[in-house]
């Protein structure tokens, strides 16, 4: 009898008390729903490639993934503990493959639940296409000079050429690498650097660390100034005797390294006519010498050859 009642109270207003259950649930759900907290990160994009195939297409290298859980479970997460991957290994032949972008968790987004975890893009499209490797030159960025009266005057990159890799369109359009930019601003000595060589974009490779040695020489740079309209001076010519005309002015040259020769002043350079061995007076075919600082060399002079007539002076 009270088995009877029992059952007769509980199917009573059934359809009212699945109502109310029903209402229960969704407000369970949606207080659940309303209480979850969102969190972004941008997530390294890890692709794994078939053998004898590359990349030729260009693809995000992050991706954005968002999680959705409790706001005290899901900010612990270390970024590193959510990953992201696509693998094109299925894939043995040259084409263009659209593939789902995976995300698995662990370490510290293992255990954690209830956890909502998104991915923006959910697929990529990739360009696949052979492999190819090809062995260009290294040429190295020198950016600026050397300190005034410097010069650079040999320069070694070591190694000259390295081997890259990559898909066949993306490697044949490589002629050649440059460095990272070698500053010589300044520089007056010769100097040796390790440098990082750059590639055109990231889906070529280097066989390799991706460094060069770079050594450069620098030395004094060597110049040459000319002194024009120099009075040609005569030397030593005996009392009784003089010039029937004035000597032609001449001109010098020097040469030396940069500072130096900027510091020749130009009463330090002359130019000068030996007539010591002048005894009479008569036409005489001379040859002018210059004098300079010895920190110099005379590269030339003119003239070098001078004829000359000598009268008397009527002195005795």
């Amino acid at each position: 009898m009270n088995t009877r009642r029992f059952t007769k109270t509980l199917l009573a207003d059934l359809p009212i008390k699945v109502i109310c259950l029903t209402a229960a649930v969704i407000l369970l759900l949606f207080h659940r729903a309303t209480t979850l907290t969102e969190r972004f990160i941008s997530v390294p994009l890890d692709v794994i490639t078939p053998s004898g195939l590359a990349i030729a297409s260009s693809y995000p290298k992050t991706v954005r993934v968002t999680l959705r859980g409790q706001q005290e479970a899901i900010f612990p997460i270390l970024e590193e503990d959510v990953e992201a991957s696509v693998s094109l290994d299925t894939h043995h032949a040259a084409g263009v493959y659209v593939s789902e972008v995976k995300v698995t968790r662990k370490g510290t987004a293992a255990g954690v639940e209830p956890l909502e975890i998104k991915v923006d893009p959910q697929e990529i499209s990739f360009t696949l296409e052979p492999l190819t490797e090809k062995r260009v030159n290294i040429i190295p960025d020198l950016r600026g000079s050397a300190a005034y009266g410097f010069e650079m005057v040999q320069s070694v990159v070591t190694p000259p050429s390295i081997l890259i890799r990559g898909a066949r369109s993306r490697v044949q359009g490589v002629t050649a690498l440059s460095t990272e930019e070698i500053d010589l601003t300044g520089r007056t000595g010769s100097f040796a650097t390790r440098v990082k060589i750059i590639l055109p974009n990231s889906l070529v490779r280097i066989a390799g660390d991706g460094y060069a040695d770079f050594k450069a020489t620098l030395q004094e740079s060597t110049v040459i100034r000319r002194f024009d309209a120099m009075p040609l001076e005569p030397l030593d010519l005996p009392t009784h005797l003089a010039l029937r005309d004035p000597l032609p002015a001449g001109s010098v040259q020097i040469q030396g390294t940069q500072l130096v020769v900027d510091g020749v002043r130009s009463d330090q350079v002359r130019l000068f006519l030996d007539l010591s061995g002048v005894k009479h007076a008569g036409q005489y075919v001379l040859h002018p010498r210059p004098e300079t600082p010895s920190s110099v060399t005379v590269v030339d002079w003119g003239p070098k050859d001078l004829t000359v007539e000598v009268v008397s002076s009527g002195k005795q």
